[in-house]
């Protein structure tokens, strides 16, 4: 019997969860993860720059101390929320529909500020849609 589509995308992302709670459990994963948005930024910075905004220097002094406070957090809460999607799919036996919606609640949204959300112009989804 051939999968559904939400099942088999709820499998993937639940092994996806489960490879990121791996890695944040594991020592040095701080610099993994933070290199990896760090990089993630900068792609996201070069494709913005095209647009030539101008920030000031105290905008990216606060893009930068908040977010090392804020992927630490965003990165916790995305992997709580993968294990109690994981045990809500468990419990429900299966059931997509409670699993699914705490999955893009926890794991889904913002996850590097940059400064055009310091400023106010972009919003910051710390829970996903």
């Amino acid at each position: 019997m051939p999968r559904s589509t939400a099942s088999h995308r709820l499998s993937r992302t639940w092994i996806a969860g489960l490879a990121l709670a791996t890695l944040l459990s594991t020592p040095g994963c701080a610099l993994l993860v933070v290199g990896g948005a760090g990089a993630a930024a900068g792609g996201a910075a070069s494709v913005e720059s095209s647009k030539s905004e101008e920030h000031g220097a105290a905008t990216y002094v606060g893009t930068v101390l908040a977010n090392a406070l804020y992927l630490p957090a965003k990165l916790v809460f995305a992997a709580g929320g993968a294990v109690v999607s994981g045990a809500a799919y468990v419990l429900s036996a299966g059931g997509d529909q409670p699993s699914g919606s705490i999955w893009s609640s926890a794991v889904e949204g913002t996850y590097v500020l940059t400064p055009r959300m310091m400023e106010g112009r972009d919003p910051v989804r710390f829970v996903g849609p």
